[in-house]
């Protein structure tokens, strides 16, 4: 399970410390050229999509026991730097989809 295929939540995690499920999307994917960085954020946004949908749906609730009465949040975990281009994005996602109660976080673990 990674970013290649947009259709799968990787996993997912409850945290003991927070009334929070976390749905964790795995990047290991190097970033490249413009090019390849514009099909890397294409991938990206897909993969991001998938989870907003498996939240909307409340697909969620279904599919994850104690997710009910959590607050769904949605986190990156890079291997590889993010550049420019990404982090603006990420930023422009967090921001709508804190409008609708839905937070978004990037953990960093480069080489």
């Amino acid at each position: 399970m990674s970013i290649t295929d947009a259709r799968i939540i990787d996993f997912w995690a409850i945290p003991k410390e927070k009334p929070q499920i976390l749905l964790v999307i795995t990047d290991h994917l190097e970033w490249g050229n413009k090019a390849e960085e514009g099909e890397h954020l294409l991938l990206l946004q897909e993969k991001i999509n998938t989870y907003i949908a498996f939240i909307e749906s409340g697909e969620i609730y279904t599919e994850i026991p104690g997710a009910l009465g959590k607050s769904p949040t949605i986190r990156l975990i890079a291997k590889y730097e993010l550049p420019e281009q990404a982090e603006y994005f990420i930023a422009r996602v967090t921001e709508v989809l804190e409008g609708v109660g839905i937070g978004l976080e990037v953990e960093h673990h480069y080489e």
